[in-house]
């Protein structure tokens, strides 16, 4: 019995840290139509896919999808502009957002970290009384 992957566009049944840019430029695609009820359009999905390799491995799968999801949230769709696309995040959205998510992402680790260093052994607690 082997333990395969689901294919990369398959990102419902994909672990997040296991996303590729396949999965991601699929995720973008569903939710985008999801939210929009429109098709998601871009110019290029090949500079698509090189910026979105780039935030992936600078900043991890987590990460990147925290970023796309918290533009998607904060866009307000208009008649001029009814959908968003990662080139319009990578390009407008990517200064005001990324630092906002990154440092939220910080504060996690940091708190996991104190709750880890608080946390006491049980073996340490016997051997102290």
């Amino acid at each position: 019995m082997t333990n395969r992957k689901p294919p990369a566009k398959d990102w419902r049944n994909r672990e997040t840290a296991d996303w590729t840019v396949a999965s991601f430029q699929q995720y973008l695609k569903d939710t985008h139509e999801q939210r929009y009820g429109i098709a998601y359009t871009t110019r290029s999905y090949g500079l698509e896919g090189r910026w979105l390799k780039t935030m992936l491995t600078e900043h991890g799968a987590e990460v990147l999808r925290a970023f796309i999801d918290a533009c998607f949230a904060e866009y307000r769709p208009t008649a001029q502009y009814p959908g968003l696309n990662f080139a319009f995040m990578f390009t407008y959205q990517r200064a005001r957002i990324l630092p906002r998510v990154l440092a939220e992402f910080k504060r996690a680790r940091e708190a996991e970290a104190r709750r880890q260093e608080t946390q006491i052994d049980e073996d340490e607690l016997f051997d102290w009384l």
